[in-house]
């Protein structure tokens, strides 16, 4: 559980740093950063249900999953072409040393956003979103640990 409040406090406190380092964002980088935004507000809005602070809602549960979803896989890594990690990029140029890593995260999200949707579809237990929500956010850690300035 540590962990999955770490994570949620760090993309947390990035929220208003990205908002500064957005500034003068154009085109495909504009793109994918408006696409790391809506995660974020996913990620904002089922955390408090995580902790505990606000009811778990399945309905909103499956929404914001799918949100996540629908920009997570091939959709997020068309977002990434070769030399994109200009600023204000925070991408790191080991996104494309590492390309399989870093397609097989963007997969993993997809994945694993499906699932946290199926939980909240099928009126999954608590503890069962609390796993697939965990899910999402490690995977999110681990591309921002690897591959984001």
């Amino acid at each position: 559980m540590r962990i999955f409040i770490g994570a949620v406090i760090a993309l947390t406190m990035t929220a208003s740093i990205t908002a500064i380092a957005h500034e003068g964002a154009t085109g495909v980088l504009k793109e994918r950063m408006d696409g790391m935004k809506a995660i974020g507000q996913q990620v904002k809005i089922m955390v408090p249900m995580m902790k505990g602070t606000l009811p778990y809602d399945p309905a909103t549960v499956a929404k914001s999953a799918s949100i996540i979803e629908s920009h997570a896989g091939e959709t997020f890594t068309k977002l990434f072409p070769e030399g994109s990690d200009k600023h204000p990029s925070e991408a790191l140029p080991e996104i494309w040393d590492d390309w399989s890593k870093f397609t097989g995260l963007a997969s993993q999200l997809e994945s694993n956003a499906a699932a946290l949707k199926t939980v909240a579809a099928n009126n999954g237990s608590e503890d069962d979103f609390k796993g697939a929500l965990g899910n999402v956010l490690k995977t999110c850690k681990s591309c921002h640990s690897n591959f984001r300035e």
